[in-house]
């Protein structure tokens, strides 16, 4: 019976593994369609004048992008952009920002754009926020007398709630966060995001139970597709590894980040909004922080909240007030 009970269990675990491994090598699916109107707010944008791209070196010693809209006022603020993009996207709001007085810094998210050696993937889980450390404090050190505030747009929105939650949350002064992508899972996502993005859901829960158990070896390869037009360059990241995946578009904890928060932060949420529900952020928020404001911008969408002139300068005035 001993014999027969260890066979079994050999046996179990053989074919568990060999599931698991399947699943890692395996478990992908078509990409999804491009969303037809996915570019179309972008069209009436003029980006013959964005400035040309700059660099700063991480801590890892990688080369990572940014762009600077300089002003001769004493506010600076750092944008970052949503997932599958590029700052190249932030272009019109970072120049009403300008005009208003502020420095503006756009940087390529390490994975996207000409940021870091690979597209769609990073080394390690929690490497974005070392990154955005890093750009802060180079920043300081070029404009010591300045303060600094951190905008994020939907995925930018999540990473910048992530470090507003974290140690190094002090290097900011002010955080707002414009339509933010708190989690693929949280209750303000539409399912699956309104189409705009498709997991590999079978690799995903391989490579999370590997991980685990503390096997992180496999965690470069795809686990998400956005349905995204082709566009020339590589201002269009289409295809996410699970460390990049797990560090931009999914937090566990965001609930327990807006509660740490210690520095003015603001909510803004298109009414309009294809990816989330706008009227679910300020009842989520407000059940562990009603102090800070969540407004309802009309007439815009999840992309055109950052490009319309309207809520471009309701964008403005809150991270004025704040």
């Amino acid at each position: 019976m001993t014999k027969k009970f260890l066979l079994f269990i050999f046996t179990a675990v053989l074919m568990a593994a060999a599931a698991l491994a399947g699943a890692v090598a395996f478990g992908t699916s078509s990409l999804p369609p491009p969303l037809a109107d996915a570019a179309g707010p972008f069209k009436k944008i003029d980006f013959r004048d964005q400035p040309s791209l700059q660099s700063f070196q991480a801590r890892d010693g990688t080369r990572l992008a940014y762009r600077v809209y300089p002003s001769q006022g004493k506010k600076s603020v750092v944008m970052l952009h949503g997932a599958a993009g590029s700052g190249f996207m932030l272009h019109a709001l970072a120049k009403a920002a300008q005009a208003s007085g502020y420095t503006v810094y756009v940087p390529d998210v390490r994975g996207h754009g000409a940021s870091g050696p690979i597209s769609g993937d990073i080394s390690y889980i929690g490497q974005l926020q070392d990154d955005l450390t890093d750009f802060a404090q180079f920043i300081h050190r070029i404009q010591p007398e300045v303060s600094l505030s951190l905008l994020g747009h939907s995925a930018g929105g999540g990473l910048a709630l992530r470090f507003a939650g974290g140690p190094e949350s002090a290097l900011f002064d002010r955080y707002v966060l414009l339509s933010p992508l708190l989690a693929r899972d949280a209750p303000t996502v539409r399912p699956g995001a309104g189409g705009l993005a498709k997991p590999f859901k079978e690799r995903y829960m391989g490579l999370t139970i590997l991980s685990r158990f503390g096997f992180h070896r496999f965690e470069s390869l795809p686990v998400l597709a956005f349905a995204m037009p082709a566009a020339p360059g590589n201002i269009i990241t289409p295809l996410y590894s699970y460390r990049l995946s797990e560090n931009f578009t999914q937090n566990s904890h965001y609930l327990e980040d807006f509660r740490c928060v210690t520095k003015p932060m603001s909510v803004l949420v298109g009414a309009n909004d294809e990816f989330f529900y706008a009227n679910k952020f300020a009842p989520l928020i407000h059940e562990v922080r009603p102090d800070i404001a969540v407004g309802v911008v009309p007439n815009v969408g999840h992309m055109s909240i950052a490009l319309e002139p309207d809520s471009i300068q309701q964008t403005i005035a809150v991270l004025n007030a704040l």
